[in-house]
């Protein structure tokens, strides 16, 4: 299942990479028409908020708990040996997981209420549908889960003594 996660994760960061792309252009297209012709591209600042960036933020989040780099401090256990630290890093990715889950249930609950009530944002000319950002950002923060419970996995069968996988 890593070598999946892993490709998907890396065919998201490539996805995020262009829709970051992408916002910049619109983003620089909209103050260059504004500045210089006195014009604006309808809804940018929506399509924006709501879409490039929530993108971005929790695809984003996937693929960073996917390669495993999410910022942390060692003050402490930079210091620990053997079976303590093991199990620091192993509560670590248990409070991430469990953190990860009541996050992606608390968003999957404003996703269904803003699909019900077919959630739209005023973008000037039209209105602009925004719930299907919100599954955007459930999808990406399931998709942590999935990581961080892949990590743990990892992390307890490559422990002294523990299982090893194919190939290692």
């Amino acid at each position: 299942m890593g070598r999946y996660l892993k490709k998907f994760s890396d065919g998201t960061a490539l996805v995020v990479g262009v829709l970051i792309v992408l916002m910049m252009l619109h983003v620089t297209a909209e103050v260059l028409l504004r500045v210089g012709f006195g014009m604006h591209i309808p809804g940018t600042m929506e399509v924006v908020t709501y879409y490039y960036m929530v993108a971005a933020v929790f695809m984003g989040i996937f693929a960073c708990t996917t390669e495993d780099g999410h910022i942390r401090v060692d003050v402490l256990a930079q210091f620990l040996k053997g079976r303590v630290r093991l199990a620091v890093e192993l509560i670590g990715l248990v409070v991430m997981a469990v953190y990860f889950a009541i996050f992606a249930y608390g968003l999957y609950l404003q996703a269904v209420k803003s699909w019900t009530r077919s959630e739209t944002v005023d973008a000037i000319f039209l209105e602009l549908p925004v719930w299907p950002s919100r599954w955007i950002a459930v999808a990406g923060v399931i998709l942590s889960v999935l990581s961080v419970l892949y990590l743990f996995r990892f992390v307890w069968g490559n422990r002294p003594g523990g299982p090893r996988e194919a190939g290692q």
